[in-house]
């Protein structure tokens, strides 16, 4: 009760959104000490007017609990727990986080977010399970990877379900005979795009092992890229806003993965089975920012900030963010179900080297229930109906 009169003392100073939830702790454990100040001198001072007293606390419980009524939803958000929400890769299809948090679309849905980047799929999988990080967005090959191991993880929506980047090669090498015995450049072993790596050399008619090919960790694109014009690496599958500026400059597009149409259970929010059992409310208002995200950046009129966004959390130049957002809206699903194929596919390259995931069904891995409810609801087609599809 003590924090609801201090919430209503300082609607005044409530923080615009965006603004740290520290500022807004501080401001309400100063109106407490106000309150507390105000309450004991009020009290001393009308000791001998009882009927007065009496009078002045139904006037300030009426007024409280009229401000209650009338309050706006957003306000209680201010008081709602920070949540952290973690993703490993620094990509367009990373967007439906990114604007939802730029846009408010988690405070929209109660929620106060922390982005935490981690640029491992397994070292993140390895913090939720830590119970570090509750929500995170990664690739399925990570997850099904865990699941093999015993680990309780659940996807609960899938925003791309194939591979939609490009394998890019250094000067010289313009055919996929060329890449024997060289140097391939991934951002970690067991992510997502070692898995677009090893499809798309599956798909050239190469295998690493025997072709004698040197898989070296390097990091996120940016990484990547650098890595490539320096010659630190032969070759790497980047994303298209990274991979276009290369082939404007020369280097080899060996793959465009998207033209090759192979499935894949790309970026997707995750969670451990027990996060989904205990909060469920957190994981629906979350799954909810994340809807309305997608649902604003496949609206037409929304192309100048989305392409804003991703400019500036991918730090790229504008033409390279135009790209990015148009390989976004040709990949990322209106409703983001996971695709049995995707999985599969994951489960199939994994196999090869771990005889446990071959016995790993579909529905160990995925957990659709919040989407379905939501969309069964009519939230999902509601979004995409309104004006601005906010």
């Amino acid at each position: 009760m003590n924090k609801i009169f201090a919430a209503l003392a300082t609607i005044w100073l409530l923080p615009r959104r965006g603004d740290s939830i520290r500022i807004y702790k501080h401001q309400v454990d100063g109106c407490m000490g106000w309150l507390r100040y105000g309450s004991s001198d009020n009290i001393r001072a009308m000791k001998k007017t009882g009927v007065h007293l009496k009078f002045q606390i139904g006037v300030l419980t009426f007024g409280l609990l009229t401000l209650l009524i009338w309050l706006p939803s957003g306000i209680y958000a201010a008081t709602e727990r920070r949540v952290q929400i973690g993703f490993v890769s620094i990509t367009p299809l990373v967007a439906p986080l990114w604007v939802a948090d730029d846009r408010g679309f988690f405070v929209q849905e109660g929620l106060n977010s922390e982005l935490i980047f981690i640029g491992s799929a397994p070292t993140m999988v390895a913090s939720m399970i830590a119970r570090e990080i509750p929500l995170a967005l990664t690739a399925g090959t990570a997850v099904m990877a865990a699941v093999a191991g015993g680990a309780p993880l659940k996807v609960l929506a899938t925003f791309s379900n194939r591979v939609t980047s490009d394998l890019v090669a250094r000067a010289g090498i313009t055919r996929a005979e060329d890449l024997r015995g060289k140097r391939v450049g991934v951002q970690s072993i067991g992510g997502g795009f070692w898995m677009q790596t090893l499809l798309a050399l599956e798909h050239l008619g190469l295998e690493p092992v025997r072709d004698r090919m040197h898989i070296q960790v390097i990091g996120p694109d940016p990484q990547r890229v650098r890595a490539l014009e320096t010659g630190a690496i032969d070759v790497t599958v980047l994303s298209r806003a990274f991979s276009q500026p290369l082939k404007a400059r020369g280097y080899p597009i060996l793959l465009e993965l998207g033209n090759a149409n192979i499935p894949l259970t790309g970026n997707s929010l995750i969670a451990l089975k027990d996060t989904v059992e205990q909060s469920p409310q957190v994981v629906e208002r979350m799954l909810k920012g994340l809807l309305r995200a997608l649902a604003f950046i496949h609206h037409p009129g929304n192309r100048e900030a989305v392409t804003q966004t991703l400019a500036r959390h991918l730090r790229v130049e504008q033409r390279a963010a135009e790209e990015a957002y148009r390989g976004a809206l040709e990949t990322l699903e209106r409703k983001p179900y996971s695709s049995a194929e995707g999985l599969l596919n994951i489960r199939r390259m994994l196999a090869q080297s771990n005889s446990r995931v071959a016995t790993i069904r579909v529905e160990d891995v995925t957990d659709m229930r919040t989407l379905r409810k939501l969309d069964e609801s009519g939230f999902i087609d509601a979004l995409y109906s309104a004006p601005g599809a906010r």
